[in-house]
This record gives C-alpha cells, structure tokens and sequence, in this order.
C-alpha cells in the first residue's frame, strides 16, 4: 500500500501547488488588465497588447523564482498562464477546430518574448531590459519611453510582492 499512500500524497502536492500558483496567477492577470484598461500605456487595449503585458510580468516572476531555485513554482504558473490565454481566446469565440493552431502561435510568441526579457534581466543591463520590454510590449517604442518605467514598474510591484 506504500504506492497508493505515496500517489495520494504527490496528487495533494500537486493540488495545493495549483491552488497556490492559481491565486498568483490571478494577480498577475488583475496587474495585467489594470495596465491595459488604464491610458498609462497609451496603446489600444486589446488581445494583443493584454497577451504581451501578461508574458512581461510572467517573466519577471519566472526571473525572480529562477533565482530561488522554485522550478515547480515556475513550471506550474507557465502552464496557467497558457491555460488563461486558452480560456480567453475561447471566450472571444475561437473554436476547437483553431485552438491548437493558435495556441501554438502565441506559445512560439510568448517564448521568445519571455527569454528575450530573462536574458536582458540575467545581463543585468538596464538598458537591454529597457529595450526588450519597448519592443516586445510597446511595438518598438523609444526605450527612454515613459511607459516602459511604468511597466518595468509594474513588474518591480509584482516581484516585491512574491513569496511562495
């Protein structure tokens, strides 16, 4: 019976793990549309722009947890973050027969934009980051751009707030 104890105990694991990563998420996703339905950012507020904003503060949380060794953690709210995306293209309409073609497109898009901010961050250059956050959220924006302050802002508010 020690695997049956042994299985019940990982599910439990894993259920709280979710249940934890579940409220972050849903932080991150109030953060992101705090920031887009505001005119801080000056750009319309749509999908895209809601996508992109969601990955930047992911990967200022993926970056910080990276740091501390919490792979579990940053697996387990990747996923959600995916699975959020999935739930809104849904409810804009996107049925099942373009789902999958879809959600790999924004998978490619959100992998890219995540390691492009992860390696501006593991630089340490402040105006690598600066650059990454103008091109891959405000669409090629002058870096020195008030805007990336407030996003980079957002992400500092974010990370400060973190303890898993």
């Amino acid at each position: 019976m020690w695997w049956w104890t042994r299985s019940v105990e990982k599910k439990k694991q894993q259920s709280l793990l979710r249940s934890q990563v579940m409220e972050w998420h849903d932080r991150l996703a109030a953060m992101t549309l705090t920031l887009t339905r505001d005119e801080r950012l000056g750009v319309t507020d749509d999908f895209p722009l809601r996508f992109d904003v969601m990955v930047l503060l992911v990967a200022g949380v993926l970056f910080h947890w990276r740091t501390r060794q919490d792979q579990a953690w940053s697996h387990a709210l990747w996923e959600m973050t995916y699975e959020g995306f999935e739930e809104s293209l849904r409810n804009r309409g996107v049925t099942d027969m373009g789902m999958g073609r879809r959600m790999k497109k924004l998978f490619r898009q959100g992998t890219g934009r995540r390691d492009a901010f992860l390696a501006a961050w593991e630089a340490g250059d402040p105006d690598a980051v600066r650059a990454a956050v103008a091109r891959n959220v405000l669409n090629g924006a002058d870096p020195a751009d008030s805007r990336v302050d407030c996003l980079l802002e957002a992400v500092r508010e974010v990370v400060a707030g973190l303890d898993p």
